[in-house]
């Protein structure tokens, strides 16, 4: 019988020896593992941070790209991204790579110096894996018992940022010329001229839905605010409901447009017109939501007939901003067998001046005409339109007793401003076509759309690159 029990006795010592072997086993390799997962996500969020820092920086510039991988070294060497807080990373050019779309091949994926377009190169890439010596290799203390081939696990992480937007209003509308910067004559101003852009005078309002360079009907387009430039979308694209939320941001969903054609639909629908007064913070009716289509924090219309008005005269109804065959604003004919009456300019210089022209461009930029010279840039019948002696130093919007906030809701500085694609026109027939970007225009929202109205003050142009929105990871 004492034999039996310390047989017993015997056989469990055995099971609780093998049994703790197993259970220490267990607990090492949950150790271990343990090891490799911490590392590796410190290396994810080093990965990320690193990639969004670099994303911000990337404008379609060489310069922007040397910057981008200066930023993603010093988001990794910084203290907080790595080894529990304790120390930084040295990331190496290896592990940094940039590419024109983030589903791009292997093949697509450049170093900063290597990179065939840097004006398309508005993706990164940063792979930890990639960087010598390597920054995932883990020491473990048990595994390596098992095997010396486990002695040491290695593990990396990647992500990739970059921009999948632009700020582009999806409505698009005729350049009025084919010339980037060209003068415009005016004998009374000689020999200063005035710089037209595109055909567009600054300074000027426009009804951006009454215009048309080669004939009497407005023409006027949706550009697709969800497709690929160069590619021609599915119907859907253009639908009301779909480019209803892009028209209240302002923005569409591609990174850029670069020299490719775009996807236009003509004609932008009525539906849509109220849609841009969420920037007056006129919400109710236009289908947008305040969150996404917030107000500007100037939401004063102009034209307006407050005593505070900078001009001397009221402007007439902003409709007469545009008409003739070529459908034109009355500002742009340079002579005039009758001029227009003195109202029928709209508001003036609300947002921008007049600018002259000057070949090549000035460093600095365009100079401004000054109010002095509204009687010979502006003749009309039977006087022409003059700035008070109050017009302010800074323009009207940006001026305190010119401003109305927006109550009740926050508002965004700059949303009444809309950036348009400006078309090669004639734009080829049918409802949905493929058509070139001359250039982008700015333009100042005087006031509310309405019945066909969308009155807009001409800023000149703007550089695609700086329209690129938001710095996003990707994965």
């Amino acid at each position: 019988m004492a034999n039996r029990r310390q047989g017993q006795r015997g056989a469990m010592l055995i099971a609780f020896s093998i049994l703790l072997i197993v259970v220490l086993g267990f607990i090492g390799l949950a150790l271990d593992v343990g090891q490799v997962i911490g590392r590796k996500t410190e290396l994810q969020n080093l990965a990320d941070n690193a990639a969004l820092a670099a994303a911000a920086e990337l404008v379609g510039t060489p310069e922007g790209l040397l910057i981008a991988v200066e930023k993603a070294k010093g988001s990794a060497a910084d203290r907080s991204a790595w080894r529990r807080r304790m120390q930084g990373a040295i990331l190496s050019d290896a592990s940094i790579r940039f590419a024109s779309a983030p589903d791009a091949p292997a093949s697509g994926w450049h170093a900063a110096g290597a990179v065939p377009d840097a004006a398309t190169a508005l993706f990164v890439r940063v792979d930890t894996q990639a960087t010598t010596p390597s920054l995932g290799r883990v020491a473990t203390a048990f595994l390596g018992a098992w095997s010396p081939a486990l002695r040491t696990l290695d593990t990396g992480a990647r992500a990739m940022a970059g921009r999948t937007s632009l700020r582009l209003t999806p409505l698009a509308v005729c350049a009025l010329s084919g010339s980037v910067a060209s003068p415009r004559t005016n004998a009374a101003l000689l020999p200063a001229v005035e710089l037209l852009e595109y055909g567009f005078r600054r300074g000027v309002a426009y009804n951006l839905l009454k215009l048309n360079p080669n004939g009497p009907a407005a023409e006027h387009f949706v550009l697709n605010p969800l497709g690929q430039p160069g590619v021609l979308g599915p119907p859907q694209q253009v639908g009301d409901a779909s480019v209803l939320p892009f028209v209240c941001s302002g923005t569409v969903q591609y990174p850029r447009i670069g020299s490719a054609q775009v996807h236009v639909h003509r004609p932008f629908p009525a539906a849509l017109w109220t849609a841009f007064n969420a920037r007056f913070n006129l919400h109710a009716g236009s289908g947008c939501h305040v969150v996404t289509a917030p107000p500007d924090t100037n939401i004063r219309a102009y034209p307006n007939t407050a005593p505070s008005w900078w001009m001397t005269n009221a402007p007439d109804a902003p409709s007469a901003l545009s008409t003739g065959n070529p459908l034109l604003s009355v500002a742009d004919p340079e002579s005039n067998a009758t001029p227009p009456a003195v109202g029928s300019y709209g508001p003036l210089w609300s947002f921008s001046r007049a600018a002259r022209y000057s070949n090549p461009k000035p460093a600095g930029g365009y100079l401004p005409f000054a109010t002095s010279d509204w009687p010979k840039l502006y003749p009309a019948s039977p006087a022409a339109p003059a700035a008070k002696s109050g017009y302010p130093a800074t323009a009207p919007y940006l001026t305190l007793g010119f401003q109305t906030a927006p109550a009740s809701n926050t508002g965004v500085a700059q949303r009444r401003l809309l950036h348009i694609a400006l078309l090669a026109c004639p734009v080829p027939p049918g409802s949905d076509v493929l058509a070139r970007v001359r250039g982008i225009g700015r333009f100042f929202m005087t006031a509310p759309a309405s019945n066909g109205v969308l009155s807009a003050e001409f800023d000149g142009l703007v550089d695609e690159g700086t329209l690129l929105g938001p710095a996003e990871l990707l994965q």
